[in-house]
């Protein structure tokens, strides 16, 4: 849950951000003119803190304003501002004391500026500095429960303030003029200032487990801003390390806290404007790398001085630096490695991604895996009939990037924020993904072909055994029944009535006579005994040898045929036939049978017209059905010169083959 902690109008944030600019030029305005009446120099403008507070200061407002021009339901922005004005209130009334104290204004007012000199700045990075980060990037808090946490940072500024205000020690020594106004005599300062001090030590660690937490759970955008912060902190680390370790160093140096606001500024209204991860990923390599080169070359030089003789400063010093040149390359690659695999991922190791990928089963467990490798934000394995596998969310602003796979599908890829081109690293390792890929979709096509012949074999047998079971029950019967009645009448009749038990014979001869035939005919329709007897072109030719139109069967030296492929081929001449017949004008019908490689051609052709109003009925579907039974492939329709069938059927079907498609 997130907690909007301001949110302003857009044209009234257009007004304070230029107001703000304006009174930011004033007391910066104000802080030179009393210093140059001063007749200050370098040193006074360093020493006292005035050119800090200033610097501070503007860097601050300079950075707030941009978030508020642009950004304007963005709290950091007036954050920023206010915070910053602390700062350059400090740094005007720094150098305007001392003129006034000189100049003998009313102690009154000096008093006043004094109290605020002290504490306004304790508003600035102390405390609404850091809020800013604690509602950095998007201007709200995690959530509710850091309330509490804004709360606390604020009140610890407005501590600060309060113990500075009160302050009984003159701020100019022997200037009690300088004394602040509201100035307590005779408390303990030291102690509450220890008690504030104390009180104040978590507040940057809450920050930076909110800071963690918003990367963790961020989006793509979110981690991106983020590591903009990170730079600067790593810039400004670097800056003050030798303050940091010897509690001593040029104040200057703390003017490298200037670049956590303008980064941040960056990070909330450009943070595209550079690929931050390139430039975090060298910034740490080379800092990383410089650091242990310098500590190898001390740590070197300080134990051949151990071991060689004084005399021997020189060769000692040499020494070192041939073993730190032996040693920068190879620790330069593992330092650069260990930071790309941070930040990029394992695209330098791309046989690596690609066999867990391989390993993870399944094309959704692939893709997220190839994802995570490459810390991609989105990535998509699409084809032509739509999404196969997707992991990962889209940021804002996406570009991508596509690499193909086979003939139909392609990987779709979200490119970082800030790269505009896909690396070449990353194309490595998606190639060699995509052969994989591409062998799964070949699999799963192959699994579907053949659980779809399977299918359309299955429901032709069931049609067969439904036309089977109609013909018996339909047909033979009622014929063995009714031969059957007739028997048992002509029994009990055999001795009283002959003649009539004769008739009843006769009859029951009749209906076996013609259940014999029904049996024939469907014994026919299985498989017809002229194919055993004569042949394919023979049987054929007894088939069509009566009726109209005439027909003509042709065939090339043909190989011998095995039973399934004969059988399909004389039903689908024999559906061409009857479909010719039935439907056609024709006065002729060609049949033709011929050998292509390794298959058996088959075309029907008639001279005739199709009736008006076509559609491809049953019969047409049970030829492409015969064809597909057996690996192979039929088509069937009107042509310019009458209608066609063609075919082709392997001379040696497989046992089960994926249906083919007509070239």
């Amino acid at each position: 849950m997130a907690v909007v902690l301001g949110a302003q109008p857009v044209r009234a944030s257009s007004t304070w951000t230029v107001a703000s600019c304006a009174f930011a030029i004033a007391l910066a305005a104000c802080a030179a003119s009393a210093a140059l009446a001063l007749g200050w120099g370098w040193d006074d403008w360093v020493d006292s803190y005035t050119l800090t507070n200033l610097v501070i200061g503007l860097a601050l407002v300079g950075s707030g304003a941009p978030i508020g021009w642009h950004r304007p339901r963005n709290a950091v922005g007036p954050v920023f501002v206010i915070a910053g004005t602390a700062h350059l209130v400090s740094a005007a009334l720094g150098p305007a004391l001392r003129l006034g104290v000189m100049l003998g204004w009313p102690s009154e007012l000096t008093r006043l500026m004094s109290g605020f000199y002290l504490g306004t700045w304790s508003l600035g990075l102390p405390s609404l500095a850091l809020l800013a980060l604690l509602l950095f990037p998007d201007g709200r808090l995690p959530g509710r429960r850091w309330l509490a946490a804004a709360a606390y940072l604020i009140a610890m500024g407005i501590a600060g303030l309060l113990l500075s205000l009160i302050n009984p020690y003159d701020v100019l020594p022997g200037e009690p003029a300088s004394r602040p106004l509201l100035a307590i005599e005779g408390i303990p300062m030291a102690t509450l200032e220890s008690a504030v001090g104390l009180l104040s030590l978590p507040a940057f660690p809450l920050v930076l487990v909110a800071l963690v937490l918003r990367y963790r759970r961020g989006d793509e955008r979110t981690r991106r801003q983020l590591l903009w912060l990170l730079l600067a902190l790593v810039a400004m680390l670097v800056i003050n390390l030798p303050r940091a370790a010897t509690s001593d160093g040029p104040i200057l140096s703390l003017l490298s806290v200037v670049l956590i606001p303008i980064a941040i500024m960056i990070a909330i209204v450009r943070y595209r404007l550079l690929d931050i991860r390139f430039v975090l990923s060298r910034t740490l390599l080379y800092l990383i790398l410089i650091t242990s080169i310098t500590a190898l070359f001390a740590g070197t030089a300080a134990g051949l001085a151990l071991i060689l003789p004084p005399s021997a400063d020189r060769t000692g010093t040499l020494l070192a630096a041939v073993v730190v040149a032996m040693v920068f390359v190879p620790l330069r690659q593992v330092l650069q490695r260990v930071v790309q695999r941070a930040l990029f991922g394992s695209r330098d190791d791309p046989v690596g991604v690609a066999s867990q990928a391989r390993s993870a089963g399944g094309l959704d467990a692939l893709v997220a895996e190839v994802r995570r490798s490459l810390r991609l934000p989105r990535l998509v394995l699409a084809s032509s009939s739509g999404t196969l596998a997707e992991a990962g969310a889209e940021p804002d602003e996406p570009i991508h990037a596509t690499l193909p796979i086979g003939d139909d599908a392609q990987f779709v890829v979200t490119l970082r924020p800030g790269e505009r081109r896909l690396h070449e690293d990353d194309r490595t390792v998606l190639g060699l993904v995509a052969s994989a890929v591409d062998a799964v979709l070949r699999e799963r096509d192959l699994i579907a072909e053949i659980r779809r012949s399977r299918a359309q074999t299955a429901q032709a047998r069931e049609r067969e055994r439904q036309l089977l079971h109609r013909e018996l029950h339909d047909g033979l019967g009622p014929t063995l029944t009714g031969a059957a009645m007739y028997i048992d009448a002509a029994s009990n009749l055999v001795e009283t009535e002959p003649a009539q038990a004769r008739e009843l014979l006769r009859s029951a001869r009749g209906d076996v006579a013609a259940a014999l035939q029904d049996v024939r005919r469907v014994v026919y329709g299985l498989r017809p005994l002229a194919l055993d007897e004569k042949g394919l072109v023979a049987a054929l030719e007894e088939l069509s040898g009566r009726g109209s139109p005439r027909v003509e069967v042709t065939a090339e030296a043909l190989p011998p045929l095995s039973p399934a492929v004969e059988l399909a081929a004389y039903r689908i001449a024999a559906e061409g036939i009857t479909n010719a017949r039935r439907h056609s004008t024709a006065g002729r019908v060609g049949v033709r049978f011929s050998i292509d490689g390794d298959e058996l051609a088959i075309a029907v052709q008639d001279d005739g017209a199709a009736p008006d109003g076509y559609h491809p009925g049953a019969g047409l579907r049970f030829v492409t059905e015969h064809a597909e039974e057996l690996g192979g492939w039929a088509s069937a329709g009107p042509t310019s010169d009458g209608w066609r069938i063609d075919a082709r059927l392997p001379l040696e079907p497989p046992d089960l083959s994926p249906r083919r498609t007509h070239p």
